[in-house]
């Protein structure tokens, strides 16, 4: 008896969807010439709105991004097949979230240089995720949280932080007691930009 083969996509919500043509529809990807990739993971949160995984990275002296929060992800290896098997790679050993079964790709955020490493061009990619599964951090995440979008907005301030020994005052969200600045808050403001993000369920 032939039976079909199982996919590991699953069904959308009609905001997710529209996000999925939304950024589908634009090229943002540099066909995979970059140094590193985040993940930007959503999950849609009946009470909250759209939610997204944060992570603090620990303060170590040989790490440009010490003590930083931003998104899982990291270098693209030679090892790795594509960018996106890099990212597959990277989230699963910094918060045990497996993409493959777990999420569904919705498209790439525009490619930026983070202030600390202006070197290095990062690629964000934008997933769904079926649901909060628990999360296993490794020992290059020294916290990791979900923030409504939604509530983003009303946490706008102004920090001052240290790029290069010089002390710059920058624009940031304050969630809790973590400063999100820099490379990760332009990420979170294009990805807000978009009215499918901060629309009601």
């Amino acid at each position: 008896v032939l039976r079909p083969l199982l996919s590991h996509q699953f069904s959308l919500g009609p905001r997710l969807q529209k996000l999925k043509q939304v950024l589908t529809s634009d090229s943002r990807s540099d066909n995979g010439q970059v140094e590193a990739v985040v993940g930007v993971l959503l999950v849609e949160n009946p009470d909250r709105g759209l939610e997204t995984l944060l992570i603090q990275r620990p303060e170590r002296s040989d790490d440009p991004w010490s003590g930083q929060v931003g998104f899982p992800g990291g270098k693209v290896k030679s090892s790795d097949s594509s960018v996106k098997e890099a990212l597959h790679r990277e989230v699963v050993e910094e918060v045990g979230i497996d993409l493959k079964p777990d999420g569904e790709e919705l498209g790439p955020l525009s490619i930026g240089r983070p202030g600390r490493n202006p070197e290095v061009k990062v690629q964000p990619w934008v997933y769904a995720l079926r649901r909060r599964t628990p999360l296993k951090t490794s020992g290059e995440v020294a916290e990791a949280f979900w923030v409504s979008l939604p509530d983003l907005p009303s946490k706008l301030r102004t920090a001052e932080v240290e790029i290069r020994g010089q002390r710059w005052a920058v624009e940031c969200y304050l969630v809790d007691d973590h400063i999100v600045w820099g490379f990760t808050f332009r990420v979170l403001d294009e990805l807000m930009q978009i009215p499918e993000v901060m629309a009601g369920s």
